[in-house]
This record gives C-alpha cells, sequence and structure tokens, in this order.
C-alpha cells in the first residue's frame, strides 16, 4: 500500500515539474513593418502620378517567418521567438505602396493584382538583396529595382541601391524600428527618381 503511495506522490511531482517547465517556456515575439508617417511630397506637374509596384521580390533567406540577422563569418542567425506577424513579402509591398503614396503627394499607388480599370503612368519592380542587422550593428538594405513607362512597359529607370543606419541595441524592437526607416529611404529613393522623370 505505502508502495502504491509513493508511486502515485512521485507521478503527481513529475506531472508539476512537467507543467512547471511548460508553464517557463519563453512565448513567441511578434513584429511587423510599418509606414512611416512622413510629410507628403510635392506633386510634380501639378498631378499625382499613378504607380503600380508589381512585384517586391525577397532571397529565400529572408523569405520566412522568423528574424534574420548577419554574424561574422558569413553567418547567419534564425531568431526562434522573434518572428515576423505576417508575411515578410506582403507586409513590404504594403508599407512600400503607403512608403510612396506619402512621398509623391498621390492617393494612386496601388499594390498588383488589381482589381480595378488601371492605366498606370508607371510601373515599378523591387528585388531585395538583403535586408538586415550586420554584425557590426548596421541595418542595411540592398536593393534592386526596375521603373517603366506604364503605357508601353519601356525601361526608364534601373537603380542598385544601399541603404543602412545603425540599430539604437541589440534588442529586437530597435532592430525593426531601424529597419522600418531604412526601408523608407527606399521609396523616397524612388519617389526622387520619378520626380527627375516628370512625375505623371
Amino acid at each position: 500500500m505505502m508502495a502504491r503511495v509513493h508511486s502515485i506522490i512521485a507521478i503527481l511531482i513529475a506531472v508539476l515539474g512537467l507543467s512547471g517547465c511548460l508553464g517557463s517556456a519563453p512565448s513567441t515575439r511578434l513584429y511587423q513593418l510599418e509606414s512611416i508617417a512622413d510629410k507628403a511630397g510635392t506633386e510634380a506637374n501639378g498631378r499625382a502620378p499613378t504607380l503600380l509596384v508589381r512585384e517586391v521580390r525577397l532571397p529565400n533567406y529572408l523569405d520566412r517567418p522568423q528574424i534574420v540577422t548577419r554574424g561574422a563569418g558569413y553567418r547567419l542567425h534564425i531568431a526562434e521567438f522573434d518572428q515576423w506577424g505576417g508575411d515578410l513579402r506582403e507586409d513590404m509591398t504594403r508599407v512600400l505602396v503607403q512608403n510612396l503614396g506619402r512621398a509623391l503627394g498621390s492617393q494612386q499607388v496601388f499594390a498588383a493584382p488589381v482589381d480595378i480599370a488601371l492605366r498606370p503612368d508607371y510601373r515599378l519592380e523591387v528585388e531585395v538583396l538583403r535586408f538586415e542587422r550586420d554584425a557590426d550593428g548596421q541595418v542595411r538594405l540592398h536593393a534592386r529595382w526596375w521603373l517603366a513607362r506604364g503605357a508601353d512597359l519601356s525601361l526608364l529607370a534601373t537603380t542598385e541601391s544601399t541603404f543602412s543606419r545603425a540599430s539604437a541595441s541589440d534588442s529586437y524592437p530597435d532592430l525593426v524600428a531601424s529597419m522600418n526607416m531604412v526601408y523608407a529611404e527606399l521609396a523616397h529613393a524612388i519617389a526622387a527618381s520619378i520626380r527627375k522623370l516628370g512625375g505623371a
């Protein structure tokens, strides 16, 4: 009888210990890129341009839920408990559309596909080559982008740009904040190119 009591007590202790371990397991922290609410840009030629963002492409190592950072010796670090709250490529497309709209002073910036009859002045494609924090604490965005005329798809500009900003700390909230700012710089560069071409 005593042996049975001891067995029951041992089982209860094991169950309580297991529940304690489960209760202390770290929870996943979710983040999302957001547009920068800066001052709207100046409309060119008296009319804001219409722009269709056709695609934002990501390298495979970034196209994942986990946030990626770069270490020394060409190593990548995958954060197990710090992840994107949605699809990173879709969020980057959404944020780019919003940032471009503000930078151009235009409400006619859309992401493909669109369900309306649209004849854009320009079409844009972006290929992100790198977008993470390096071992030196700098957040770097290296991207290639193509701007084409909306009517006949003739290529108007093709540019490869790099933007960087120091992260305030090693924390993931500061990392994402710096990524937001660096990504906004890409939109400003594209908007400047559109204005140089004559806007609308």
